[in-house]
């Protein structure tokens, strides 16, 4: 799957772009039609995302046997795991598609000013309606109900509603004083995604993004609208990997691979090992409560559930940790993650936006399965698929490059 100097980047970016907006607002656009105009359900949400996954597919399958053998291999390995469970689990298969395929994009169309636009533009319309649902709730739930979409598509028990955060999903009150300036109140804004937690994921991806790429055109203006949504969100989870991938983008020059590739796992056999000992039984939303109850939930796997062969689909959304095993099995994951960590640069700027990935991915697992949510996910894998491929410029060529436009005519679209 490297990109070899013969490999050019395709030119024209308006597909492309399409399909990342696509993939950021179509829960949004599909909360407009059910709250407006018509009822909408779980097909109609799981057929947007199979338009979305098939035509990044077919952008970023090119002529190399690598990627197609790479998805030879999955869908066998996904095959044999649903023929011995037996159960047919389209999820799982789409869940490791999107990376896939959003890498593939990526290495595609491999210049880092395409996704630079891409953050751009994402961010702005994040900004946009987060703002216009801080500062007009009554009039943004009119056009968006949430969990009344929520509950259409299938998601949210109508039993669970809770009628103090009226239209906004459950987390879009915080029950507890806001952390991010308090002055703002308890509402998180949810904007395009529907519920804040992704807010404030997608503000950390973007903050990441801006944080490896020196050289990029409105740099802190899309680095802002990252932090905004951090903000507009409340959310901790955002703020803290904004710490914890600043130290690690200081720290990836010295950092060997084998360390991101155990990482994973150390915090696998660290929760395992709290959720056997510990006899605490307390939950609290905390970080300490967060650990705990992922603790529970990954010790709470049968044997068969570990090696992904249990029929069983409990809910694991809080431990993407516990979510990945029961879904493609300790062998899936290992070979998952060994390939994002071993798939090979071609700069050492690349290196530090993976290790910067690699740290995200870790803490965001600690506490979610959102990892997997097209609606973040496809920016962060196209982002990631976009640096590995894009060669570092010599000084003189990036020189010459700052004299000229930031995007050439072909690239336009």
């Amino acid at each position: 799957m490297t990109v070899t100097a013969a490999e050019t980047p395709r030119p024209g970016s308006t597909l492309p772009l399409a399909l990342l907006v696509g993939a950021l607002t179509f829960n949004m656009a599909l909360c407009f039609l059910n709250t407006n105009v018509m009822p909408v359900n779980d097909t109609m949400v799981m057929g947007c995302e199979v338009v979305l996954v098939a035509t990044t597919l077919y952008l970023g399958l090119g002529r190399n046997a690598a990627p197609y053998l790479l998805l030879a291999v999955f869908l066998s390995y996904a095959a044999l795991l649903m023929a011995m469970r037996p159960l047919i689990d389209p999820k799982a298969v789409r869940d490791f598609l999107i990376p896939i395929a959003f890498y593939l994009l990526g290495k595609t169309y491999n210049d880092p000013r395409l996704a630079d636009r891409a953050a751009l533009i994402c961010g702005s319309i994040v900004v946009v309606f987060g703002l216009f649902e801080f500062l007009a709730l009554d009039l943004y739930v009119t056009y968006f109900n949430i969990i009344k979409y929520y509950v259409a598509r299938g998601t949210v028990a109508p039993s669970d509603v809770s009628s103090q955060t009226g239209a906004l999903f459950a987390s879009g009150l915080r029950p507890d004083s806001r952390t991010l300036l308090p002055f703002l109140g308890p509402h998180r804004a949810s904007s395009v995604f529907l519920e804040p937690i992704s807010t404030g994921n997608f503000g950390a991806i973007l903050y990441i993004w801006t944080l490896n790429r020196k050289g990029m055109a409105h740099r802190w203006l899309t680095m802002a609208t990252g932090l905004t949504a951090i903000v507009l969100s409340d959310s901790r989870f955002g703020a803290n990997v904004c710490i914890v991938a600043t130290v690690a983008y200081l720290a990836a020059p010295w950092t060997p691979r084998f360390v991101w590739l155990a990482a994973p796992f150390v915090a696998l056999i660290g929760l395992a090992t709290y959720g056997f000992t510990s006899a605490e039984v307390n939950w609290q939303n905390n970080l300490a409560g967060r650990l705990l109850w992922t603790a529970r939930l990954l010790t709470s796997l049968s044997p068969e559930a570990v090696w992904g062969l249990s029929p069983e689909k409990p809910f694991l959304s809080d431990s993407g940790y516990a979510y990945s095993l029961n879904q493609i099995g300790l062998i899936g994951v290992i070979g998952f993650w060994s390939l994002f960590i071993f798939t090979p640069e071609n700069s050492p700027r690349a290196w530090r936006f993976k290790v910067c990935v690699a740290a995200y991915i870790c803490l965001l697992m600690l506490v979610s399965d959102s990892v997997y949510s097209i609606k973040t996910a496809a920016l962060l894998w196209f982002m990631t698929g976009t640096s590995d491929a894009a060669a570092e410029p010599a000084p003189a060529a990036a020189s010459q490059e700052a004299a000229t436009p930031a995007y050439p005519a072909a690239a336009a679209g």
